[in-house]
C-alpha cells in the first residue's frame, strides 16, 4: 500500500513533465503559420457594397469590389499619408493575392438591390513583403484619446471658442480610420490670458498645466495666426509621453472660405494622426531577435503564450531554444523596437522585464 502511494505521489509531477516534454518538442520540431482567423490590424471588418440588380449583375463584381475597398481602408489604417502615392496604383489580381481569406458577415438580394457586409483577413507576411519591397514602413498605432486645444488669432486678436473655426467644426470633419478620439476644452478666462501673455513666447508654454484638468495626458495644443493671407499653425503634442513641436502653414486669401477652411481642417487632422503613427512605425528592413526566458507553472501556460504571439503582428517568427519543469527560454524575432515588442506584449497581459542585462517575460498578474 505504501508503495502505491509513493508511485502515485511520484507519477503526478512526472507526467506533467512528459506533457510539458512533449509539448516543448512540438514548439522544437514543427513550424507554425500564424492564426488568421486572429483579430489584428491586418485583418478589415464591415466592408460594405451595394447596387442594383440586373441583366449584367454579377456578385464576383461587388466582392472586388470589396476588395479594392478593403485595401484602401488597410493602407490609410497602417500607412502615413505620404506614403499613400506609392500603393495607388495596385491592382485587383496584387490584391487578391494579400488576401488569405473573408467571410461575408450579412448578403441581401432585396428589392432588387444586392448588399453585402465582408470581413477581409489580410496575410501579414505577404503585406509585409508587399511593403517592404517598395521600402514602406507601416504602422501599429492604438486608438487613444487627446485633448485638442485649439487657440485661432486673426491679425493678432485672438476669436472666442464659440468663434473660432477649428475648435466649433473639429469633431465635425471626420477623417477615415480616425485613431484619436479627440476631447475639445472648455473656454477658461484664466488659461487663455495665460497664453495671450507669452504668445509670442510659445516655447514657454506649459501645456500639461492647461489639460491636467482634463484627466488625460495626451494632448494636441495648436496655436493658430491667420496674418497676410497665411494661417501658421504650431503644434505641441504630447502622444504617450513623447512630446513634438511641429510648425504647419497653410495659403488662406480669404479666413472666411469655409470650403478652404474645411479641407485644411482635414489636412491638420491627417498630419496630426500621422505623427501618431510615426510613433509606431514597424521598419520591416530591419528585423530585431531578443532571446527571453519565461517561467511557466504547467503546460497550459506555454499554449496560451504561443497564442499570444500569433496575435502580435510585429513578431515574425520565435523559436523555443530551451526548456525545464520551470522555465522555457524563447527567441523572438520581431520588427519595431523592443519598447513597441514590450507595451504589445503588456496589452495582451504578459510584462516584459531587462533583468540585470537578461530579457524575462511575466505574466502581468
Amino acid at each position: 500500500m505504501k508503495s502505491y502511494l509513493f508511485f502515485k505521489y511520484l507519477i503526478a509531477p512526472l507526467r506533467e513533465y512528459i506533457l510539458i516534454f512533449l509539448t516543448a518538442t512540438i514548439f522544437l520540431f514543427i513550424s507554425f503559420t500564424k492564426s488568421f482567423a486572429e483579430e489584428n490590424i491586418f485583418t478589415i471588418n464591415n466592408v460594405k457594397v451595394k447596387g442594383t440588380i440586373d441583366l449584367n449583375f454579377s456578385r464576383d463584381k461587388y466582392l472586388n469590389k470589396a476588395f479594392i475597398n478593403s485595401f484602401e481602408i488597410l493602407t490609410t489604417k497602417i500607412l502615413l499619408s505620404r506614403d499613400l502615392a506609392k500603393v495607388n496604383n495596385i491592382k485587383l489580381k496584387q490584391i487578391k493575392n494579400l488576401i488569405s481569406s473573408f467571410q461575408i458577415l450579412e448578403e441581401s438580394y432585396r428589392k432588387n438591390e444586392y448588399t453585402a457586409n465582408i470581413k477581409i483577413f489580410y496575410n501579414d507576411i505577404k503585406v509585409k513583403k508587399f511593403l517592404g519591397e517598395r521600402n514602406i514602413s507601416f504602422s501599429q498605432p492604438e486608438n487613444i484619446s487627446a485633448v485638442f486645444f485649439p487657440l485661432l488669432f486673426i491679425n493678432n486678436e485672438i476669436q472666442n471658442f464659440d468663434e473660432n473655426f477649428f475648435y466649433k467644426q473639429w469633431n465635425q470633419v471626420e477623417i477615415e480610420n480616425e485613431l484619436i478620439n479627440f476631447i475639445l476644452p472648455l473656454e477658461d478666462l484664466d488659461d487663455i490670458s495665460k497664453i495671450v501673455a507669452i504668445k509670442d513666447r510659445i516655447e514657454e508654454i506649459d501645456v500639461s498645466d492647461l489639460v491636467n484638468k482634463y484627466d488625460v495626458k495626451n494632448y494636441v495644443f495648436a496655436l493658430i495666426e491667420y496674418q497676410n493671407t497665411k494661417i501658421n499653425i504650431h503644434l505641441k503634442t504630447n502622444f504617450n509621453n513623447n512630446k513634438i513641436n511641429k510648425n504647419i502653414s497653410y495659403e488662406a486669401k480669404n479666413i472666411n472660405d469655409k470650403m478652404l477652411l474645411n479641407s485644411i481642417l482635414k489636412d491638420l487632422k491627417f498630419k496630426i494622426t500621422d505623427l501618431w503613427k510615426e510613433e509606431n512605425l514597424i521598419n520591416l528592413l530591419m528585423p530585431l531577435s531578443i532571446k527571453i526566458k519565461f517561467q511557466h507553472a504547467n503546460i497550459k501556460d506555454l499554449d496560451k503564450l504561443r497564442k499570444i504571439f500569433y496575435k502580435i503582428s510585429i513578431i515574425e517568427d520565435y523559436a523555443l531554444e530551451q526548456f525545464n519543469i520551470n522555465n522555457s527560454f524563447f527567441k523572438i524575432y520581431y520588427y519595431g523596437n523592443p519598447k513597441k515588442l514590450r507595451s504589445e506584449l503588456l496589452r495582451h497581459g504578459y510584462q516584459l522585464r531587462n533583468d540585470q542585462g537578461f530579457w524575462q517575460l511575466y505574466l502581468n498578474e
